[in-house]
């Protein structure tokens, strides 16, 4: 049972999140794209090789539970119209434009991809690589 003052509902929030993430392979997938880098759905799409309603269906699991947020920027007139598909949302005084463009991981995203996702791809790149070698001695005869 949570407690109110105990360290167990502190945690509580981060296990949901992690949760979030883990429930579905692709969630995961997205983060770990997102870790190096901001991207638009349909680049996500494109690099995971499914279906944009699919990507679109997970970034907004992925939007509501924190993890990830629609990134925001302030650009000019001139950087603006070479961002395809960025919204305009609204000129600042000095004339920049303040627009949205793709998807970007939160603090508490970065915070699961740093603890738990690439950890979790080290330790399989880790294990192909042992396997590789294993593969490479058995056809030198040893």
């Amino acid at each position: 049972m949570p407690e109110k003052n105990g360290k167990k509902e502190k945690k509580k929030p981060i296990f949901e999140k992690v949760g979030l993430v883990f429930r579905n392979p692709m969630r995961v997938d997205i983060l770990r794209e997102l870790s190096t880098s901001s991207q638009r759905p349909v680049d996500l799409a494109n690099k995971l090789d499914v279906e944009r309603q699919n990507i679109n269906y997970h970034i907004g699991a992925l939007k509501r539970g924190g993890i990830i947020k629609t990134q925001k920027l302030e650009v000019s007139e001139e950087e603006a119209s070479k961002l395809k598909g960025a919204i305009v949302n609204k000129v600042t005084e000095n004339g920049k434009l303040k627009i949205s463009y793709g998807v970007e991981l939160t603090k508490n995203g970065k915070d699961i991809a740093n603890q738990f996702i690439e950890p979790l791809y080290e330790e399989v790149n880790i294990d192909k690589e042992h396997k590789e070698e294993r593969k490479n001695k058995k056809k030198g005869g040893h």
